[in-house]
C-alpha cells in the first residue's frame, strides 16, 4: 500500500492525481463543504456550519479598515492602531521554534507546542455581527471564533494568529465569543432582552433587529434563570441556545484533536465544582485547557453562571480524546 506520509511534499500532489484516476483541471474550483476551520493553513472539518473570513458574509479581522466607515483604518478607540491582532505569539521559549516560525511561518505541529488553552467568552452584544463591529470597528480587538445565536461558527483569523481577547493568556490561547447579552447583578437586568412566548422564555426579537441574529428563534437551551458567584459577584443569566452548545461542542472537539496539548477539561475545585475564580497554574504542570474568561482574568465574569460546563466536559469525554488530555481535578 502506498504510504503518503513518506513522500516528499512536491511529489504528493502528483501522486494523488495519478492514483485518483483523474487529473484536476487548472482553474476549477477547489471543493469545500462549509464546515471547515483553518489552523495554520490546514482546512479541518468540524461537522457544523462555518463561515471563514474568506467567505462572503464572513467577518475578516485581517482587514485594515472599519466595516462601518471603510475609509477609516483605525478602530474608534485606538486611533493610532491599524492591526487588531498579532502575527507572532510572544513568549516563545524554544529558540529553534522561534527562529523557525519567524522565517518559515507556523505549521500545525509547531502551533500544537504553544497552544494549551481555549478561552470561552460571551460577547455582551447578542449577535456575532454586532460583536465583530464592537471588536473590530470600535475597540481594536479580535477573537478567532464568533458563535452566533443560530449556531453558525464564524472564523475571523487563522488560529495561528495571536488574537487580542484575553490579555496575558493571548499567547497560549484560542478565543471563542458566544453571542449573548451577558450576566447581570439583578434578575430584572438579566431578562431585559427576553420575553415569554407560548409559555417559554426566548430572546426578544426587538433586541437583535438588523443583526445576524435577526429572525433566529433564540430559545435558551434550559429555561430557568441561572444565578451564581463569580469572583465574588452574584450574577443572573439566561442560558445559551441549543444550537450554540452543539456547535461549541463540535468546535472544541475539533480544536482539541488538532492541537493535543489542550487539556480537554475545565477548571474544577477538589469538591468537583467549577472554579469561580482563576484556574490553578503550577509551573511545569499542564493546565485545564477549556476555560472561561473569568478563569484567566480576575476582572471578568464571562461566560457567566448559566454556562453548562458539565455538558461541555461530557461532550469532550464522549469524543474519546486521548486519555492524556483528561487529568485530575485542580
Amino acid at each position: 500500500m502506498l504510504n503518503l506520509q513518506t513522500l516528499p511534499r512536491y511529489l504528493l500532489l502528483g501522486t494523488l492525481l495519478l492514483t485518483s484516476g483523474c487529473a484536476q483541471i487548472a482553474g476549477n474550483l477547489a471543493p469545500r463543504i462549509g464546515d471547515e476551520i483553518v489552523i495554520a493553513g490546514d482546512l479541518i472539518h468540524t461537522g457544523r456550519a462555518v463561515r471563514l473570513w474568506l467567505d462572503s458574509g464572513g467577518y475578516d479581522a485581517y482587514r485594515a479598515h472599519r466595516r462601518d466607515f471603510p475609509e477609516i483604518a483605525s478602530p474608534r478607540d485606538e486611533p493610532d492602531q491599524v492591526l487588531r491582532f498579532g502575527s507572532m505569539r510572544r513568549g516563545l521559549t524554544d529558540d529553534d521554534l522561534k527562529a523557525r516560525v519567524r522565517h518559515q511561518g507556523w505549521t500545525r505541529a509547531d502551533l500544537a507546542e504553544v497552544i494549551d488553552t481555549i478561552v470561552i467568552h460571551y460577547d455582551a452584544c447578542g449577535s456575532s455581527s454586532r460583536c465583530f463591529h464592537v471588536l473590530h470597528d470600535i475597540r481594536g480587538l479580535s477573537s478567532h471564533f464568533l458563535l452566533d445565536v443560530n449556531g453558525t461558527i464564524y472564523q475571523t483569523l487563522d488560529v495561528k494568529e495571536r488574537a487580542w481577547h484575553a490579555g496575558i493568556a493571548n499567547d497560549r490561547s484560542i478565543g471563542i465569543e458566544i453571542a449573548h447579552f451577558g450576566a447581570f447583578p439583578t434578575a430584572q437586568e438579566a431578562d431585559r432582552h427576553y420575553l415569554v412566548e407560548d409559555g417559554q422564555i426566548r430572546l426578544n426579537p426587538a433586541s437583535v433587529v438588523g443583526t445576524s441574529a435577526e429572525l433566529t428563534p433564540g430559545f435558551p437551551s434550559r429555561q430557568p434563570l441561572f444565578e451564581g458567584e463569580i469572583h465574588g459577584q452574584h450574577l443572573y443569566q439566561r442560558d445559551f441556545t441549543e444550537a450554540q452548545y452543539q456547535s461549541l461542542e463540535a468546535l472544541l472537539v475539533t480544536l482539541c484533536r488538532s492541537l493535543p496539548r489542550i487539556e480537554a477539561r475545565v477548571p474544577r475545585q477538589t469538591s468537583g465544582q467549577v472554579k469561580d475564580g482563576l484556574r490553578q497554574e503550577i509551573s511545569g504542570q499542564p493546565v485545564a485547557g477549556i476555560v472561561g474568561h473569568w478563569h484567566v482574568g480576575s476582572h471578568k465574569v464571562d461566560p457567566g453562571p448559566a454556562f453548562d460546563w458539565d455538558r461541555i466536559e461530557n461532550a469532550l469525554r464522549d469524543a474519546n480524546l486521548p486519555r492524556t488530555a483528561i487529568r485530575s481535578l485542580d
